[in-house]
């Protein structure tokens, strides 16, 4: 289940077919992690792979020679932030790259991590090596809806209602004050009222939607727009052929500067390996490893062997967390 890339499609066709006609323009798709452009990429290369070379920036890191020996005349390169690292010489490959881009007569089409772009750009000018530039953007709501009910026909899966949150319960309840004269004091006694207008709120919302509507638009919003978030939230709680509306709000996120300056890194890469967050992090006197375990047990990433990922249902929140300190933008 994947996006349609409409839009998308239709740019990259355009740039493809300037280039044949001696146009070059170089390409740059920005998105945030897990949307999904490896599939879109995947399009690209079923559209083109005659006459292209697909790769991840990672292999180019120490050389640009696989490029130099390649007679494809398009180059797809995904990941290509992956090409700077937050280290001293830590732009050398990006660089060397960017220089490789002024005097090439290929067409390069390349993925980007929102974060990343963001950051080089300001930086290093991306922009001017990028002409061309498409940002992929939130879906709405309809959109994740139609994506995720592609394969199912009408009436197939059944919505059921979820259960209300001990939050949601405590707002049928709120707390009013009464005045009282003691001993020449005046006191406001608390006590707990019925809240008439959170009832009445939560019944029209219950008589408007239905059980399909109010989980796709909290999917909607826990996601934040991303299909790859929004699928695996899906996965979780589809139990065929029933939809559990169980979803949860992303985790809250309370960390110290170094930790969320760790979390920073992780993002702008989608995955970074445990010996890079050593490179960046030891020279400032922490610890990778005591970082790395700390933001899993706080559900933030997740490690498999040396390499530690955000996890997809934290990324919303961990946007927010480091956009507020500005250490992502």
């Amino acid at each position: 289940m994947t996006p349609r890339f409409e839009e998308e499609i239709s740019l990259i066709k355009k740039v493809i077919v300037d280039f044949g006609e001696g146009r070059r323009s170089n390409l740059a798709i920005i998105s945030d992690p897990f949307y999904g452009e490896s599939e879109l990429m995947d399009r690209v290369e079923g559209m083109i792979e005659d006459v292209c070379i697909r790769i991840n920036a990672q292999s180019l890191i120490q050389s640009l020679e696989i490029l130099k020996d390649s007679p494809g005349k398009i180059v797809i390169v995904e990941e290509a932030h992956r090409l700077y690292r937050r280290t001293i010489g830590g732009f050398d490959a990006m660089n060397r790259f960017l220089n490789m881009l002024l005097f090439s007569d290929r067409l390069f089409i390349t993925t980007w991590n929102s974060a990343s772009w963001r950051y080089l750009d300001e930086v290093l000018g991306l922009g001017r090596h990028f002409p061309q530039k498409v940002s992929l953007s939130k879906m709405k709501t309809d959109e994740i809806r139609e994506m995720l009910l592609s394969g199912y026909e009408e009436g197939e899966l059944t919505f059921l209602e979820g259960e209300r949150g001990d939050e949601e319960k405590r707002k049928i309840l709120k707390w009013a004050g009464r005045k009282k004269a003691l001993m020449g004091h005046s006191l406001e006694i608390p006590y707990p009222m019925v809240d008439v207008g959170s009832i009445r709120s939560h019944l029209d919302r219950s008589e408007k939607k239905s059980p399909d509507e109010v989980f796709f638009e909290k999917l909607a919003r826990i996601s934040d727009g991303n299909p790859g978030v929004a699928e695996l939230l899906w996965k979780e709680a589809l139990d065929y052929p029933e939809v559990r509306n169980a979803l949860k709000d992303p985790p809250s996120i309370d960390l110290s500067r170094e930790e969320s300056f760790a979390l920073s890194i992780v993002l702008s890469m989608g995955s970074a390996k445990l010996a890079y967050l050593s490179d960046v992090l030891e020279p400032l006197g922490i610890s990778a490893q005591n970082i790395a375990n700390l933001l899993e047990e706080r559900g933030l990433v997740s490690i498999d062997g040396e390499v530690a990922s955000m996890r997809a249902e934290a990324l919303k929140s961990a946007l927010e967390h480091l956009r507020r300190l500005r250490l992502v933008w």
